[in-house]
């Protein structure tokens, strides 16, 4: 294993009285898809791994379907737990996110610190890479989870990841040692990064 690819989900259907861990893929969500796919092709993605929530079984199951893979779901690689959060604006999910990541050890959202996150998604990572073939490795995921495990493994601030990934984003890192190999790749058609 080479590569690993982080990937942010592809846009959701935003349903306020839904909780967001059960969101399903948007219609341009869907057509986003075709993107990561060929993104996926490029990059030599031989296994492909999901978090359990609908919206990442969705996206996974679109590329792997395009590149004709199997995807396998994966417990851990879920986003935060944010319980009693509700649907919020994204000024007030961004206060919160930032207080997420500025307090790691404190549960702020939910039921889950943000140091916690990073102990259950690294788990799965390692779990992802103990069942990849030969190969790049692309792990559909969420945003602040997948943005606590890069700041973990690089000298990045977890807040500036996550205000950076688009619907959908990618970040390439070395498999092995986790370090961002590139600048993160956003959707083409994403306004720029705000930082």
């Amino acid at each position: 294993m080479g590569e690993l690819l982080l990937i942010k989900h592809a846009p959701p259907e935003i349903t306020p009285e839904v909780i967001s861990h059960r969101w399903v893929l948007s219609a341009a969500g869907r057509a986003r898809c075709d993107w990561l796919a060929e993104g996926c092709r490029s990059r030599g993605v031989a296994s492909i791994f999901a978090s359990p929530e609908p919206k990442t079984l969705e996206t996974a199951a679109l590329v792997a379907m395009t590149l004709e893979l199997p995807f396998r779901p994966l417990d851990g690689l879920q986003e935060n737990d944010r319980t009693g959060l509700g649907f919020v604006a994204p000024g007030v999910l961004e206060a919160r996110i930032a207080a997420f990541f500025a307090h790691p050890d404190a549960t702020v959202i939910g039921s889950e610190s943000a140091h916690s996150v990073l102990m259950r998604f690294q788990a799965a990572i390692d779990v992802a890479a103990r069942r990849s073939t030969d190969g790049a490795v692309a792990v559909i995921t969420h945003g602040a989870a997948m943005s606590a495990f890069i700041a973990a493994h690089n000298p990045i601030d977890p807040l500036e990841v996550w205000r950076d990934l688009t619907l959908p984003g990618v970040a390439v890192l070395d498999a092995s040692t986790y370090r961002l190999l590139e600048p993160l790749i956003p959707w083409p058609e994403s306004p720029a990064p705000k930082t």
